[in-house]
């Protein structure tokens, strides 16, 4: 075996020392602290040690254990990968289905951002309808928004009983998408847009996803499968990394975008 991959096995095959590296990550520890970390006992963590200790990637100081300068290197270029590979274990089948190139590149390359997510299934009553699993978190956020390709029957009536609770709302549609509401609409979209508080922007490139919400306590994400079909699962996360994430993606959509004032 060479030495990339035996470092490789060592890494990553072994919860045990995947572990171990990620809480030394944050300074020495004797092992006591390692132990408790961890919870575990003496000898199993003691075989760990050992391993990366020949391995260079740890260095014993006195009583505690810590990073070498080669395991300070590696580590924090491992932990994206790592994430990356949690996000597509725990729900392999949906991502599978999906067609991953829908997502802008520099997003796709930190998917692991997204964190610990869930796969929301629609009641077939009720195929087309937001999950009612996110509609007690978005009435209690301060910010919303949505980028779609696709038209959604709460629009514009959820959009508009969100901005007048106060909360800021922004929708970012595709042209067709835009034109629709304001055709079918018209009424509702000029009193959404007299709010200080609420914003419509319309995209003239195609938007690649579904749809995805983005507000300050979670961000969902429904996308278009590798057949190019859109089954109305969304995938929910509420972790911080993935809050930031999915700024990102509204911010790439909204750059281009053109908001629209008036109709």
């Amino acid at each position: 075996m060479s030495t990339e991959l035996q470092l490789i096995d060592t890494i990553f095959f072994s919860d045990k020392r995947k572990n171990l590296l990620l809480l030394l990550k944050d300074g020495p520890k004797t092992i006591e602290e390692i132990k408790k970390g961890l919870k575990v006992s003496s000898s199993p963590i003691m075989a760990q040690i050992r391993i990366l200790l020949k391995e260079g990637m740890l260095v014993q100081k006195g009583d505690s254990y810590c990073l070498s300068v080669k395991g300070k290197l590696i580590i924090p270029k491992m932990e994206p990968l790592l994430a990356t590979f949690q996000v597509f274990d725990e729900n392999h089948d949906y991502w599978a289905r999906q067609n991953l190139r829908t997502l802008p590149p520099h997003l796709l390359d930190r998917i692991g951002e997204l964190g610990s997510c869930k796969e929301l299934l629609p009641e077939r009553t009720h195929i087309f309808d937001y999950p009612p699993e996110i509609m007690d978190p978005l009435y209690k956020s301060r910010t919303v928004t949505e980028i779609s390709s696709i038209f959604r029957p709460g629009y514009p009536s959820l959009y508009l009983d969100l901005a007048k609770k106060g909360i800021e709302v922004s929708l970012v549609l595709e042209r067709q998408i835009c034109e629709r509401l304001i055709s079918d609409y018209r009424a509702d979209v000029k009193e959404f847009l007299n709010m200080e508080n609420a914003h419509l922007f319309v995209c003239d490139q195609k938007i690649e996803l579904a749809s995805s919400i983005v507000t300050d306590r979670f961000i969902s994400l429904s996308m278009i499968s590798k057949e190019g079909r859109y089954y109305n699962h969304e995938m929910i996360s509420f972790e911080k990394s993935a809050l930031v994430w999915g700024q990102e993606l509204i911010n790439y959509y909204k750059d281009l975008s053109e908001q629209i004032t008036q109709i």
